[in-house]
């Protein structure tokens, strides 16, 4: 039962992370819609999924680690297209 739950968990995992990869991935050339992405976040969010790629393969636990090659390269995704974005570039005010 704890095997089969260990994947049916490993599969949300990876799920809830295609929404927000498509649409980065849909809306990539556009700063603006990116901007509300945080860097830190998906720095944080791809290096868990690296960590627990390492801690599943030294355990055997392959329902922590396969998913977790999955949901790596969507976060990296995300990551590298909000740091390519830029951020939102604003016009400059006038003052006068």
């Amino acid at each position: 039962m704890s095997l089969l739950l260990g994947w049916l968990v490993g599969i949300v995992d990876v799920v809830q992370f295609l929404p927000q990869t498509r649409r980065t991935l849909r809306m990539r050339h556009d700063p603006t819609a990116l901007a509300g992405l945080s860097v830190w976040t998906w720095s944080i969010a791809t290096a868990q999924a690296l960590a627990w790629i390492v801690y599943g393969v030294a355990d055997g636990l392959w329902a922590i680690a396969l998913p977790n090659l999955l949901i790596a390269p969507a976060c990296a995704v995300i990551l590298a297209a909000r740091l390519r974005s830029g951020g939102v570039r604003r016009p400059p005010t006038n003052s006068g």
